[in-house]
């Protein structure tokens, strides 16, 4: 029942978050499509490093825990839109020869980017509308919509295992599947390891830990997510509360990959199409960021909520338990 209900939500956030994204993405160029995308890569990066701990106290040897947590970042209303760059393409005037005519008369115009809500139209020259037989409408671009939302969700489940020596590792993820036909397949898993640092300080009365996580998500067939996280974990427990907090250093990066459709004029006036595969890979805006957040424990079961300072603030909350 449990798996279930971690399914079907799933089901909900992504097809909210990710609907239409490849298909929005590849009417983008190279240049267009970078900073269209680069919100979602720091957005994910943020929730994607979010909930790694709850209390820097490391489990014994062998015991173990399961959580679920929630998570919502925040998008800053300037990573809503930006300056989209028109194709640069002209032709010469067939009515002025040596003179060229652009095929976009605007440079650039402010568009949406993934989270943000209307796009625009590079509208074609006017001019071309006086070429004989030339449906010049046809080469107007429309750029994409964005998905208009003010948060971003994520849940993630996650186990930890103590280990010898004052060590814990984690992992977290699922399995990849498909969500629907928009998205195609989805799927993410992380592994990270934390170390006591406390256990060689005598008599100390808090937690200190270190911890390092790798993680990747895999949206369809265009995007690949890839983030590392470095945290110092700093926590106190005071009868069935537990205070926590940290610093970590985020990076975060996708890698793109498709096929861009761009309509042109031949030397006869014509419209014709002419594909090319687009590759980047672009780094999130999310480095440096500090989390504060406490921790209820009622026997085997754990309840805990925190937030992050970081280029897209993030609550988190969720439950577990631990052995």
């Amino acid at each position: 029942m449990k798996k279930l209900f971690i399914v079907l939500f799933l089901l909900i956030l992504f097809s909210v978050v990710f609907a239409g994204v490849q298909d929005k993405l590849q009417k983008f160029g190279k240049e267009n499509g970078i900073v269209y995308v680069k919100p979602l890569v720091t957005a994910f990066g943020t929730t994607m490093n979010t909930s790694l701990y709850h209390t820097a106290s490391v489990l014994k040897p062998f015991m173990f825990g399961f959580n679920i947590s929630t998570m919502l970042a925040f998008v800053p209303d300037e990573d809503k839109t930006f300056m989209a760059f028109r194709p640069n393409l002209f032709i010469e005037d067939p009515l002025n020869p040596g003179t060229n005519i652009y095929l976009y008369p605007d440079e650039e115009l402010e568009t949406a980017t993934v989270f943000g809500k209307d796009g625009v139209t590079f509208e074609h020259n006017p001019l071309l509308d006086d070429i004989p037989g030339l449906d010049a409408a046809e080469l107007d671009i429309p750029l994409p919509d964005g998905a208009n939302l003010p948060a971003v969700p994520f849940l993630m489940p996650q186990f930890n295992l103590g280990l010898p020596f004052g060590n814990e590792i984690m992992v977290r993820g699922f399995p990849k599947m498909e969500i629907n036909k928009d998205i195609g397949d989805f799927g993410f898993w992380g592994v990270g390891l934390k170390h006591s640092v406390s256990q060689y300080i005598p008599l100390i009365p808090i937690d200190i830990a270190l911890q390092a996580a790798y993680q990747n998500l895999y949206v369809g067939d265009i995007l690949t997510f890839t983030n590392l996280n470095a945290n110092v974990e700093v926590s106190k427990k005071l009868l069935m509360w537990t205070l926590y907090t940290g610093v970590g250093y985020d990076q975060t990066k996708v890698k793109a990959d498709y096929a861009y459709t761009l309509k042109t004029l031949n030397q006869a006036n014509e419209i014709e199409e002419s594909e090319e595969q687009i590759k980047f890979e672009v780094d999130g805006e999310n480095d440096v960021r500090a989390t504060f957040g406490i921790r209820y424990s009622l026997l085997l079961l754990k309840i805990f909520a925190d937030y992050t300072i970081s280029k897209y603030p993030v609550f988190n909350a969720g439950i577990g338990i631990s052995f």
